[in-house]
């Protein structure tokens, strides 16, 4: 039977990482698998492809589908732009076979729960907290001010993620074995 699973961790735990050593395990093992797209707001970036990276589509669009509850979760972030999960695209995939991965934040996943009672959560967390930071600053992306402004939501997720059925610590270097993990959390839930 297909599975929806909502995946979550705070900036830096290496979700990205973990879910793409997870899609990796699914296509060597040849079973159906299916990254969820969310749809945004926001314009596209170069390179970005409508439909592979986001749905980009205009506000307008985006509130009159939250209108038909057309979302699955859905949130606006301080940047103004929305961003959501599309019910449809979700539950075609899971009807036709696949286990459908999303990789969304806390809030997030509370309204998965609500609108799916059946999914899967699982927090991706960091070895600890002084981890994440030290993971946070060697990216050398981000400014004092972001990286604060991280670890502190980070730490208000990590005291939420007993809301989660499961937790996963990603240890440096061995995402491999956090996929591998959460395969089986998967396969035996």
């Amino acid at each position: 039977m297909s599975k929806l699973v909502v995946i979550s961790g705070p900036s830096g735990a290496g979700k990205g990482t973990v879910v793409k050593e997870l899609l990796n395990i699914y296509k060597e093992k040849g079973e159906k698998v299916y990254f969820s797209v969310s749809a945004t707001t926001r314009e596209a970036r170069v390179g970005e492809v409508d439909g592979v990276n986001y749905y980009f589509i205009k506000e307008q669009e985006f509130l009159a589908k939250i209108k038909e509850n057309a979302f699955l979760e859905y949130n606006q972030y301080g940047t103004g732009k929305y961003y959501g999960t599309l019910k449809e695209k979700v539950f075609n995939k899971l009807a036709d076979g696949y286990d459908v991965i999303l990789e969304i934040d806390i809030n997030g996943y509370k309204q998965v729960i609500n609108n799916y009672p059946e999914a899967l959560g699982i927090f991706i967390a960091p070895p600890s907290l002084e981890e994440l930071e030290a993971r946070l600053r060697g990216r050398g992306t981000e400014t004092e001010e972001n990286i604060q402004k991280r670890l502190k939501t980070a730490k208000e997720e990590m005291q939420n993620k007993k809301i989660y059925p499961h937790i996963v610590v990603n240890q440096d270097n061995k995402s491999d074995l956090a996929a591998l993990e959460i395969y089986q959390i998967i396969k035996n839930n």
